[in-house]
């Protein structure tokens, strides 16, 4: 499974999102500085290319391992993987995904960092590639199609909808002026289990799925002559959903996908908190500032931000 998960935008968002639910204490342990954070929001996704074992953690198959009779939900990692390999051997025991066991793996990497075991300072770098990675797992975990064997329609002729859901409809979210935000969000007031939480999500995910694909069938209907334009990404053209067509499956899908956007920033900034709790509410160290340049570059398009970056004449 090669799909990307919400879009590269979207989890810089989240990320820069979360980050602004922090207590001061806690920014204070990620380096003061939200930028290194945000721009390695992406990194989960980009070993997917290089690393053959990445691609696994990024989901869980839910409906297949049910339909195989294994009922995987709230186990261990070591019972689940015992189950696998009695079922089948000679298959690779994350043929399902493994992503609920590598949130619980990911946030005890997160407390390690804070906390090394040899009483040394924290790596800050260190801790901020482990933050960053606990909180892009946990966005995947909120996407539905993510829980899902069927995680772009491939088996039921529905193919890309998985972009469909997380990547052009939170786009085009974001960029609506007449959205509402998505409220304060504290990192203090909603709790974390490192354990259950990760199910608690995944259930709340794998519950939509069904309503999703029954969506597609009726905006691909309703938008069979004008649904797709073409736009404009990086230096390509290509064939989008429009605006309007959006609106259509936004209304199609009782306009789930914002408030899920908005939950999985709230449980992301829960998450480093609670890890942070966890690991002795360390200081951690300050980096130096970041440019306003070098902020701005995270979200601009790579010739923009190279530009941005090197042109000495810009003010």
């Amino acid at each position: 499974m090669l799909i990307s998960s919400w879009g590269f935008v979207p989890h810089r968002h989240l990320h820069a999102k979360a980050w602004s639910a922090l207590p001061v204490q806690l920014r204070h342990a990620l380096g003061n500085d939200p930028t290194p954070l945000i721009s390695r929001a992406t990194d989960a996704d980009s070993r997917k290319h290089t690393d053959s074992l990445e691609s696994p953690r990024h989901f869980i198959d839910l409906d297949d391992a049910a339909t195989e009779g294994l009922q995987l939900w709230g186990q261990s990692w070591a019972d689940a993987k015992r189950v696998l390999i009695q079922r089948d051997s000679s298959l690779s025991s994350n043929r399902y995904g493994i992503l609920p066991w590598q949130l619980e793996w990911s946030y005890k990497h997160l407390v390690n960092s804070w906390s090394p075991k040899d009483s040394t300072e924290p790596d800050l770098d260190r801790v901020i590639r482990a933050a960053a990675d606990l909180g892009h797992y946990l966005s995947d975990a909120h996407v539905p199609l993510h829980t899902s064997g069927n995680y772009d329609g491939q088996r039921t002729g529905q193919r890309g909808i998985h972009a469909l859901w997380e990547t052009h409809t939170v786009e085009w979210l974001l960029y609506r002026r007449d959205l509402k935000a998505c409220g304060k969000i504290d990192a203090l007031s909603m709790p974390y289990d490192p354990v259950w939480t990760p199910w608690e999500v995944i259930q709340e995910s794998h519950a939509l799925v069904p309503e999703i694909l029954a969506a597609e069938r009726t905006w691909t209907t309703l938008c069979a002559k004008r649904g797709q334009g073409f736009q404009r990404r990086g230096r390509t053209m290509h064939l989008a959903p429009t605006s309007s067509s959006l609106a259509i499956w936004d209304s199609l899908t009782n306009g789930h996908t914002w408030p899920r956007y908005c939950i999985a920033a709230q449980r992301i900034a829960a998450a480093w908190h609670s890890a942070w709790l966890d690991a002795g509410r360390p200081l951690g160290q300050s980096r130096s500032r970041t440019t306003w340049r070098q902020k701005l570059a995270l979200y601009l398009p790579k010739r923009w931000s190279n530009w941005l970056l090197t042109d000495p004449n810009r003010p």
